[in-house]
């Protein structure tokens, strides 16, 4: 079986802050490995079982017994060989934004995430992993209700594409991103009383004014930020 690895100097002892120390005590052995030190002349042969790596984006060389806040030569190093070899990887850091980087066009790369956030969902992915067997960085990304995060970045993506319309123009397809919009009405619990096919036809048919899309689409952001949930009707 392939390996998950964290490497992260850990210099400040913050994985038991965090409330990971199953790191450290091994919970998870059998797939989860746990690197911390490392500089530029370390063996990364270790690195040929990975299936997945997870790299403290500010990761500080180990000299002489110390760690040095100025050096990263390792971290280049296994930035190079995991972007050769094509593995998933995942940059955390204290200094990240608490909202992750992951990009549905790159689904295998965890961009940024704050090192608390990262810590936070780490075992709900480990978790998933353990039943699935699958790398689905969403859950590291954004935490096990994942797609609550995604409806709202595809509902952020609907409404920036059609911004400088007025609200009593009417709707056009070329105003709409697909992808987006059919993944929003897929993903809507329950499930709302149009369809994809149904909506895009009333599209075509001038039946739909920009404001009117624009309502249906903020109430579902309003739903996810206030309630937490994606339950929605189209009106």
């Amino acid at each position: 079986m392939g390996k998950i690895y964290i490497i992260d100097d850990n210099s400040k002892n913050q994985r038991e802050l965090y409330g990971a120390s199953f790191v450290d005590s091994e919970e998870f052995a059998d797939v989860l490995c746990h690197v911390e030190r490392l500089n530029a002349q370390s063996d990364l042969s270790f690195l040929d079982d990975a299936i997945c790596v997870m790299i403290h984006d500010s990761l500080e060389d180990y000299i002489n017994g110390s760690f040095i806040s100025s050096s990263h030569k390792a971290k280049e190093r296994i930035e190079d060989y995991i972007q050769e070899k094509s593995i998933p990887y995942v940059l955390f850091s204290d200094g990240h934004a608490m909202t992750a980087d992951w990009r549905e066009n790159t689904p295998n790369i965890v961009y940024s995430i704050k090192k608390s956030e990262f810590y936070k969902n780490l075992i709900i992915f480990l978790e998933e992993y353990l039943l699935s067997h699958q790398i689905d960085l969403r859950v590291l990304a954004f935490g096990k209700n994942y797609i609550k995060q995604l409806m709202w970045n595809w509902c952020r993506t609907l409404i920036s594409n059609c911004w400088i319309a007025k609200d009593d123009d009417i709707l056009t397809i070329s105003m709409i991103d697909y992808k987006a919009l059919h993944k929003i009405i897929n993903n809507t619990q329950p499930k709302i009383d149009i369809s994809f096919s149904e909506l895009m036809e009333k599209i075509d048919d001038g039946d739909m004014s920009v404001g009117a899309f624009r309502t249906n689409i903020n109430s579902i952001i309003n739903s996810i930020e206030k309630y937490g949930t994606n339950i929605y009707s189209w009106k």
